[in-house]
């Protein structure tokens, strides 16, 4: 090998190599003090997307559980205010049963109407006031919600309300009483079929909440499962960066010596020229 000064190759090499690991040695660090594996887009652009992109979807699940919660909130609360005129029903109709009865004097029936018409008055309050943040529970119509991440018919569980006010779009038995046996025996009629709309509202309204009870499941598990995959792509393998650190330290200590020997190498010139 030739003896030269103006280029030191081995030097011009140790520098390169000392530079390399340095970069290493600088990722490894940087990846064991974040925890992650990929922490500029860099490090993997198409691991950074797909994991973005699995992060987005993660973000969206939770939420859509938030909201399937709120739905399951709202079922409830509907649930126990219809429960409530369920159980005025059944009283009402224990009412008229008795005051369909024959033997019932005249003032026998006021009381038992007045008694009557004080429930009848009561359902009808709740089924006006009932809410959910400004949605009346007892009205009709349905809720839509939001369980999943994305837009499709899936993504959405319809909640079905009852109307449960006592007029004739609802329960129908506004015009009831029990001022005569007759009056008595048509609210009996009138009853049993408000008892079956509630009763059936009820069910629907259960059926729901299962839904969006296995819904909220759903969208933790898929997102458990997410979470997984993108924490393969993104996080740091400790035990492997770990053992990078070793290597690249050894390394970038060697070069330096290396290179403080190649710098030194010119030096021998000296002594041809002595």
């Amino acid at each position: 090998m030739a003896l030269i000064i103006n280029t030191n190759i081995s030097s011009l090499f140790a520098q390169q190599y000392l530079s390399n690991n340095q970069q290493g040695l600088s990722n490894t660090m940087l990846r064991l003090s974040s925890g992650k594996r990929i922490n500029n887009a860099a490090d993997d652009p198409a691991g950074l997307a797909i994991a973005s992109q699995m992060m987005s979807k993660v973000n969206g699940l939770h939420v859509g559980s938030r909201n399937g919660q709120d739905g399951l909130n709202l079922v409830q609360t509907a649930q126990g205010g219809m429960q409530v005129i369920l159980n005025d029903l059944q009283t009402m109709q224990s009412l008229a049963v008795q005051a369909a009865n024959g033997t019932n004097g005249s003032t026998d029936l006021a009381n038992l109407d007045a008694e009557y018409q004080v429930l009848l008055t009561q359902i009808n309050n709740l089924a006006q006031s009932l809410n959910f943040n400004g949605i009346n529970l007892l009205q009709g119509g349905s809720v839509a919600i939001q369980i999943g991440a994305g837009n499709a018919a899936t993504d959405t569980i319809s909640v079905s309300l009852t109307t449960a006010s006592t007029g004739s779009s609802g329960l129908n038995i506004a015009s009831t009483s029990l001022t005569s046996n007759a009056n008595a025996s048509t609210a009996i009629g009138s009853l049993g079929l408000a008892i079956s709309t509630i009763t059936t509202g009820l069910a629907t309204l259960g059926a729901d909440a299962v839904n969006l009870q296995a819904g909220i499941q759903n969208n933790d598990t898929y997102a458990t499962n997410l979470s997984a995959s993108q924490s393969s792509i993104m996080d740091a393998d400790y035990a492997a960066e770990s053992a990078n650190l070793a290597k690249y330290t050894i390394l970038s200590q060697s070069d330096v010596a290396m290179l403080a020997q190649a710098n030194s190498a010119p030096s021998l010139v000296l002594k041809l020229l002595s």
